[in-house]
């Protein structure tokens, strides 16, 4: 065990260092160097997406920091107490990284990752995202902390990988036809698994017959014109949310100019360039994978790649700006404030991680093609119930971020991170791998035999979960090639 906390170590020191905007154009010009993707192509490549990954993260440092501000103020203003304070997803990552489990998880999750990809369990290629492994390792520390084994936690890690896996898997397709990245999926659990109940009600609209009311960006836009612009719908919002926020400059007579021009106004301005400005970064980034997915594409249907597909692992910053995505985690913010504050028996009010509601938004707009009004229903029934899961994990997350030498704010009796707590699949993992005595075992074995179920009924069925996720037929035969054999 010490091999792999000393390699992990290395591994997370050349992050550090280096950072996600050079580990990934790496990871990248070696994966298409080994598709015989010509050197210089290659390299073309790697630049153009560390270029995009380096405005990814301009923009979003920009928007973190000013969502923040307006974030704590708005908290500040329902009048309403909550003695877990969510400090936000670095206090997860701190955890992870301070932890012999998480250090070795890099090694290990690797290796597994490659032994998933390879043997065809998964066709998700994820050792281009590893960043983002610590969204499902916080939560095998918990078992490790609960059971004491070292052990049991680190096979609640690689079950979970499975659900990430598993999840960005049969996502795909839908992912890829409402997004238009072709080849790419996400392997952010935080982020997608509220596919899973925006799966459920998609199905439940069909068989039921409900008419659905279309609300996305085109209907938007046709019905209220230049008012449904992309800029416009960000100006509007930042506004809502700036008043909100700056109320109580603004009953004051003395502070409203200084209040609109230097507070507002910049921040919903802020809010527009980002939906405007988003989509060109998007489309750099894209153009380092456009080698590889076209030399995927071409040895998948040559047959030199035997396998029914092929997908990179990414993180979700590719997604965040698309403008029906944006605008959901938006209403989504004032709205989850509002369920945190009514739910009883409800201890936190998320602060530091609500910004990231855009992020959050992502698995469920693609499954409803960017119907703002379903994804936006989806998600505050989710993370509503999300609200609990931080509630009841805040005691253990405290200990565990206690014992990583973070320190609790002040007035604070819990802290936690929300997002990591948005992840329900994680949540009831973890309460079976951490039950007490021999109950843990049965109920580990449950665990594998649904998700062995599962994946079963999927590599039978794929058109048909591709469907449920929101694909289309249409884009569905493309996907499985089934056009190309039937031609």
């Amino acid at each position: 065990m010490e091999f792999l906390a000393v390699i992990g170590q290395a591994v997370k020191s050349f992050i550090d260092i280096f950072g996600v905007t050079i580990l990934v154009p790496i990871v990248i010009f070696i994966l298409s160097l080994a598709l015989r993707v010509p050197v210089k192509k290659a390299f073309r490549a790697a630049i153009f997406m560390a270029i995009g990954l380096t405005a990814f993260n301009l923009i979003l440092n920009t928007l973190w920091g000013q969502m923040n501000t307006v974030m704590v103020l708005i908290s500040n203003n329902v009048g309403r107490t909550f003695d877990v304070v969510d400090i936000g997803w670095p206090a997860a990552a701190a955890i992870v990284y301070s932890n012999d489990l998480g250090i070795s998880y890099f090694i290990v999750g690797l290796v597994w990752n490659l032994i998933l990809f390879f043997t065809k369990v998964t066709d998700t290629f994820q050792p281009t995202d590893i960043w983002n492994y610590y969204y499902f390792v916080v939560w095998g520390i918990m078992v490790q902390f609960v059971t004491g084994s070292f052990v049991i936690g680190l096979l609640a890690c690689m079950f979970m990988n499975l659900i990430v896996l598993f999840i960005a898997d049969f996502l795909a397709p839908a992912l890829q036809e409402y997004y238009g990245y072709e080849g790419l999926t996400c392997t952010c659990v935080c982020v997608t698994n509220i596919a899973i109940l925006a799966g459920l009600i998609r199905w439940l609209i069909n068989k039921l017959h409900i008419k659905e009311v279309q609300l996305n960006p085109e209907k938007i836009q046709e019905k209220l014109g230049f008012l449904g612009e992309p800029a416009m719908i960000g100006i509007i919002m930042g506004l809502i949310m700036g008043v909100v926020a700056y109320f109580p400059d603004l009953t004051n007579p003395s502070l409203i100019a200084e209040t609109l021009g230097l507070k507002i106004f910049p921040f919903a301005l802020m809010l527009a360039a980002m939906l405007v400005i988003y989509p060109t970064v998007s489309g750099m980034f894209v153009k380092g994978l456009i080698p590889v997915s076209q030399s995927l594409n071409a040895r998948v249907r040559s047959g030199k790649i035997n396998r029914k597909a092929f997908n990179i692992g990414i993180d979700p910053a590719v997604y965040f700006g698309e403008t029906a995505t944006l605008t959901t985690g938006l209403l989504l913010i004032p709205i989850l404030i509002i369920t945190a504050i009514i739910l009883p028996g409800n201890r936190i009010i998320p602060v530091a991680d609500i910004p990231a509601m855009p992020f959050m938004a992502i698995g469920a707009i693609a499954v409803f093609k960017g119907n703002i009004l379903n994804a936006t229903i989806t998600g505050t029934i989710w993370y509503s119930i999300v609200h609990y899961i931080a509630t009841d994990t805040a005691a253990l997350f405290t200990q565990m971020a206690e014992n990583a030498g973070q320190a609790l704010p002040e007035g604070a009796t819990y802290i936690t991170s929300w997002c990591v707590s948005a992840i329900p699949p994680c949540y009831v993992v973890m309460k079976a791998f951490s039950a007490p005595g021999a109950l843990k075992f049965i109920l580990m074995a449950v665990c594998v035999v649904v998700y062995v179920l599962a994946l079963w009924h999927f590599k039978t069925h794929r058109k048909g979960w591709f469907m449920f996720f929101g694909a289309s037929e249409e884009y569905t035969d493309q996907y499985m090639n089934v056009a190309a054999q039937n031609a």
